[in-house]
């Protein structure tokens, strides 16, 4: 099994800084040091580190600046699962490093980005590691790649050897290190969720007791990673957006009998963008044609090359901007399904018309109609006479991949736990789970709730609307309130918070690659704060003068005064008409230029404009990066090219 440090001990001496693991022993030790100066990383033997080292956790990596480099670690986590009996910690403080140099401008709001994008309390919520437990793979992938690494010759190196790259959050700051040959130091990182019922005692149908233990990790991918609004799709080597793999894990008796089953969601994979203009619903803008066609072909490509099938299954409302994306989608489905391969299959299901606000049983009619590829795909399990395999997942989406994603996620994950129990003979055929374990029950829709709301926190800024059906299973007025609490929450952070919380995303997932000889320069940002408050004080002061100018005007009628009605008419319209007809013109003045007064990204806008970028990329005859450069890298598209971001 790879090896990694379990604790280390830092010493910051100048801009260098040594790196041990806590528990070495005798006059020398493996050591890491990092020159926080010029970046570099050096892996040696060293005298052991003096008594005024630090203990830290974990190291998150290392991140390049113009003038120098900065150190990530973690120096406090929490315990929140044991899986396969290692346990599983979330990052709950982080410290960032830094030379004692002078920063530009530029390389201050870069390294204000890097520790925001690593801050637990704020982007970098959830952000989870184990030991001896590589967490970017699912039991299954675990069991093979651990099969093959027992066939290899050679040294044990560390986790970060063998992670998935597609989940490996922390990847682009761990790769120096990995390159200097610290594979020991580093541990693959994942962004997500970690949640568990541990060790619940359950009796057996047939009689006895059985501990089960039943877990969910949420891996979140590194590429196009973003948020709401300006991370919509897919880019052109086929990422699609928001997309996150979810592993339901069940182990009974302290892990004799480990069961797996695996879902994904992400954005449409086509080229679309939704551009916030301050409107509540931004306009939909999308690409059809052969770009569209490649980025989708790229996506399902990598998709059953790692999952062997896939079922998506599509939620979006079929009339309006997303009838017309769900379209595009079934066009293309049929297209890859005749033309390349039957492994994908595709079924729509408009979530609001068939349930409307509160009616979620008509959710039967969906497990009704995938049926087949439920009973095709079945899951993986390992500890029973007839070991399986899971053949095929679930892609599950609506527009943001959030909401009515995470309905239908906890409703087909229940499905699958309820099977696995009649299976293995924990409850009878033709019964329930609310029926014989309403404890489990209970707490499964509870996790499945705080799943939803961290992988909705992660990309919309709140935690996930309808949750509150997901958490107890029936729909409520209260649930209605606050879903609509949220939705005001999320317009507010999307139009005037996202756009440096993409910058900071696009910095630390590698999308914007820092160069030393270029000089960074950031727009100043314009704000419809202003024209609003002065919109908001005219409508005030038209209100307040609304019963005063009423009660004059009334008065001089009933006095009889001379030129009574120019004199009333000039007094409503200056104390009423004329506020409001300001107020009126201010609020139309911010709409039309909405889309100049949101918080916009300013490292990779080509990424958050696909279509705007294509078209430009198609007008100039530049040919858009290739897709056969996708296998689990960096997404290197053409970021010199200057995008308007407003279209």
């Amino acid at each position: 099994m790879a090896t990694t440090h379990e604790s280390l001990k830092l010493l910051v001496t100048g801009n260098m800084v040594a790196i041990q693991p806590a528990n070495a022993k005798g006059q020398q030790a493996e050591t890491l040091s990092v020159d926080l100066a010029t970046g570099r990383v050096m892996f040696n033997q060293a005298p052991l580190l003096g008594a005024s080292a630090q203990k830290v956790l974990s190291v998150i990596g290392v991140f390049s600046l113009k003038a120098g480099a900065v150190l990530a670690v973690v120096t406090e986590a929490e315990r929140v699962a044991t899986l396969y009996g290692q346990p599983v910690f979330k990052a709950t403080a982080t410290r960032v490093i830094k030379p004692d140099v002078n920063f530009d401008s530029g390389d201050q709001r870069l390294l204000g980005y890097v520790s925001e994008a690593l801050n637990p309390s704020n982007i970098g919520r959830n952000l989870c590691f184990a030991y001896h437990l590589d967490l970017t793979r699912t039991a299954q992938s675990l069991t093979a790649v651990l099969a093959e690494q027992q066939q290899q010759q050679g040294g044990r190196k560390g986790l970060a050897a063998g992670a998935d790259k597609r989940f490996f959050w922390n990847r682009v700051l761990a790769q120096p290190l990995l390159d200097a040959g610290g594979d020991k130091f580093v541990l693959p990182m994942i962004l997500g969720f970690v949640g568990q019922i541990l060790g619940l005692q359950v009796p057996r149908s047939a009689g006895g007791q059985v501990t089960v233990t039943v877990s969910l990790i949420a891996r979140r991918s590194a590429d196009r990673a973003g948020t709401r609004h300006w991370r919509r799709g897919a880019d052109f080597q086929g990422f699609a957006a928001n997309f996150v793999e979810t592993e339901q894990l069940v182990t009974l008796d302290d892990g004799k009998i480990v069961a797996s089953y695996v879902q994904c969601r992400g954005s449409i994979p086509l080229l679309w963008s939704q551009i916030p203009n301050i409107k509540y619903k931004p306009p939909t803008r999308l690409l059809e044609g052969q770009a569209s066609s490649e980025a989708f072909d790229a996506h399902f490509d990598a998709l059953i090359e790692a999952y062997k099938g896939i079922c998506c299954v599509n939620l979006v409302n079929q009339h309006g901007s997303e009838g017309l994306l769900e379209k595009a989608f079934a066009k293309e489905a049929r297209r890859y399904g005749s033309n390349k391969s039957a492994a994908l299959a595709y079924t729509a299901f408009d979530f609001h018309k068939e349930c409307g606000a509160t009616s979620y049983a008509r959710l039967s009619v969906l497990l009704d109609k995938i049926r087949p590829e439920y009973e095709h795909y079945g899951q993986f399990m390992t500890g029973t006479p007839q070991e399986k395999r899971q053949d095929g997942v679930f892609r599950i989406n609506c527009i943001d991949c959030l909401d009515r994603t995470n309905v239908v996620q906890g409703v087909l994950g229940r499905a699958v736990l309820q099977d696995l129990l009649v299976e293995l003979g924990i409850i009878s055929k033709g019964q329930t789970l609310a029926q014989t374990l309403p404890q489990l029950e209970s707490r499964f829709k509870v996790l499945w709730a705080d799943h939803g709301d961290a992988i909705s926190q992660q990309y919309a800024g709140t935690g996930a609307l309808k949750s509150g059906f997901t958490r107890t299973g029936k729909r409520t007025l209260g649930g209605l309130v606050d879903d609509g609490v949220k939705s005001v929450v999320r317009y507010y952070l999307n139009n005037f918070q996202d756009g440096l919380k993409q910058d900071a995303l696009d910095l630390v997932s590698g999308a914007y690659r820092v160069k030393r000889d270029v000089k960074l320069h950031f727009q100043k940002q314009h704000s419809p704060v202003a024209p609003l408050l002065l919109a908001l004080a005219a409508f005030v002061y038209a209100l307040s003068n609304i019963t005063h100018t009423a009660a004059i005007v009334s008065h001089r009628l009933a006095d009889g005064l001379h030129n009574t009605a120019a004199s009333a008419g000039f007094t409503l319209l200056r104390g009423v008409i004329a506020p409001l007809l300001l107020a009126a013109s201010l609020l139309a003045l911010v709409q039309k230029n909405g889309s100049q007064l949101v918080c916009k990204p300013q490292l990779c806008p080509q990424l958050a404009n696909t279509v705007a970028h294509a078209e430009l990329v198609k007008a100039k005859q530049v040919v858009a990066p290739s897709v056969k450069h996708r296998a689990g890298g960096l997404a290197d598209v053409t970021g010199d090219t200057e995008v308007d971001i407003a279209k």
